[in-house]
């Protein structure tokens, strides 16, 4: 029987939502600082890559044909297909980010962790994953893990669809407007203190933490009808502010760069 997450991929075009305007600012800036840390590893023919949770392989193919040893985990079987005709060279398994038994310990450079903690409302699932993606991870190696942001969806699906005292009495969202995801719910979101206590449970360093998109998500329309010209002054303005502490949170995404110490 196909999971919630699998019928949710099967419908939605995961593989073109990284070519729209506000997806294209998420992709580059997160593709800034995976070349970032990547430059600081040294030779790309020494490094590896994990891409769990890889969607259809924006980020694997992109680093694989970048000259990486990049390879990727993913679960939905469609989003498999996807990879596998936009590149058929391609490495990629299919595997839950909670169970990676199939890999070994200590392999991997850098992990890629930016989709499955979005499908996890447990917090006890969500330490299964960082301490998979941990142990394949080399001793000094760098995890990216992604996170839906509480506040973005406080706004955009709660307030702005004039829904938030229904939310708050079904208990969906706390008296401190922090959201309660249930089980058999497809995303959960967290504000930066629920990262902070996931760190410290899986024993993992924070380097840095960054917005991928900013307000780009709140912007949708305007990106659309802005020149090439102010689009790419746009992309600019996000990769100088996105780890700046007031941009940090506000839009849909965090991206959490922590090291295994």
């Amino acid at each position: 029987m196909l999971s919630l997450i699998e019928r949710h991929y099967n419908k939605h075009k995961e593989d073109l939502r990284l070519q729209r305007r506000h997806g294209i600012v998420e992709y580059t800036v997160s593709m800034h600082y995976i070349h970032k840390y990547l430059e600081e590893m040294g030779e790309k023919s020494g490094i590896k890559i994990l891409d769990v949770g890889a969607g259809t392989g924006r980020y694997t193919i992109a680093l694989k044909n970048e000259g990486y040893d990049a390879e990727a985990v993913e679960l939905v079987q469609h989003n498999i297909d996807v990879m596998k005709k936009n590149d058929a060279e391609v490495r990629v398994r299919k595997g839950d980010a909670r169970d990676l038994s199939f890999l070994p310990d200590e392999t991997y450079d850098m992990v890629i962790l930016f989709g499955p903690l979005y499908h996890l409302p447990s917090e006890e699932d969500k330490v299964k994953a960082l301490s998979e993606a941990k142990r394949v991870t080399k001793r000094g190696g760098l995890i990216l893990v992604a996170y839906l942001m509480n506040d973005y969806s406080i706004l955009t699906y709660c307030f702005a669809e004039n829904r938030m005292s229904k939310l708050m009495e079904s208990g969906f969202v706390d008296e401190e407007f922090h959201v309660r995801t249930p089980e058999g719910e497809l995303y959960d979101y967290v504000r930066i203190e629920d990262a902070d206590r996931l760190n410290k449970k899986v024993g993992l360093e924070r380097q840095l933490v960054f917005s991928p998109e900013g307000a780009s998500d709140f912007m949708r329309t305007q990106l659309n009808y802005m020149t090439d010209e102010n689009f790419e002054l746009f992309i600019r303005y996000q990769i100088q502010m996105s780890a700046r502490p007031e941009v940090v949170g506000a839009g849909s995404h965090i991206v959490d760069v922590v090291k295994k110490v």
